[in-house]
């Protein structure tokens, strides 16, 4: 597999592999076979100093109690050799909304706030690549659509974004690549569009005032499958959402109505599909 730039997301079931692949990353584990390299370098021999250019939220993130928002950001801000921290920090303290919060001990924080202190301390510094397993964890909505809109300004800085998480709705608003990995296989890799071509991820609804003779026209199509005829509409995957638009916009039986089903999503259809796993 590849990470490439911009914003990717690895996806797969809980125990699949995900943490796993992020701690050899580091270089906080060792592989017990194969090769991985971050910016050309083995993270296991050059781990100090490949963390010092990443940004990182474990799933779980935890912080000196002792220690208040402000100082931790302002440790991790000389790590990272930022060149003016007090501006730096007050600008990401305020952006994840701790700036009021910013002199209170971490001990003293609730779950939300040590998420959002979490999600602050991977992105001081616009690290070249930043990694994040489950960040809207802990995170109210208006929170959550907060961090989502910022993790957009990020990518747009130059940063490479790496999450990892269970909320496929929310990746899939910020994702161009997915990575998807399954008993420490990786099951799929690719474009986001791409995959989604793959795997029919496009679902359409069509009303006709001729139902059968659309979806006995549409089963002969190479880039439509599922086909599913209801009383009042008729359900479709697709591979080229394009194609089948112009195709229908060319049938001289009438069509009432066409659109895009909303779920599945493109991300969950994917999953689902390059992991073979039922939708429950």
């Amino acid at each position: 597999m590849k990470i490439e730039e911009g914003v990717t997301g690895l996806i797969g079931p809980n125990g699949a592999g995900k943490s796993t692949l992020i701690k050899l990353m580091l270089g906080l584990i060792k592989p017990t076979s194969g090769e991985i390299r971050v910016f050309g370098l083995d993270p296991w021999a050059h781990g100090e100093d490949l963390r010092r250019k990443i940004g990182i939220l474990h799933e779980k993130p935890i912080f000196p109690k002792w220690a208040t928002g402000y100082d931790l950001l302002k440790l991790v801000s000389k790590i990272r050799e930022v060149s003016n921290i007090d501006k730096e920090v007050k600008e990401t303290l305020t952006n994840v909304g701790l700036w009021d919060a910013r002199y209170i001990r971490i001990g003293e924080y609730s779950a939300g706030m040590i998420q959002r202190l979490g999600i602050a301390q991977a992105l001081i510094g616009t690290p070249e690549l930043i990694i994040l397993d489950e960040p809207t964890a802990n995170l109210d909505p208006k929170v959550r659509v907060d961090v989502l809109d910022l993790l957009k300004i990020v990518r747009d800085r130059g940063s490479s974004i790496l999450i990892s998480t269970h909320v496929l709705a929310e990746l899939e608003k910020l994702c161009e690549s997915i990575i998807v990995i399954e008993g420490g296989v990786i099951r799929d890799s690719g474009n986001l569009k791409g995959l989604a071509k793959k795997y029919y991820a496009y679902s359409f609804a069509i009303k006709s005032s001729n139902q059968k003779e659309i979806a006995d026209a549409l089963s002969n199509i190479n880039y439509v499958k599922d086909i599913t005829l209801r009383k009042d509409e008729i359900l479709v995957r697709t591979s080229s959402p394009e194609e089948l638009l112009e195709w229908l916009n060319h049938q001289k039986t009438k069509i009432e109505t066409f659109h895009i089903k909303e779920e599945p999503g493109l991300l969950e259809r994917i999953y689902f599909e390059a992991t073979k796993q039922e939708k429950i």
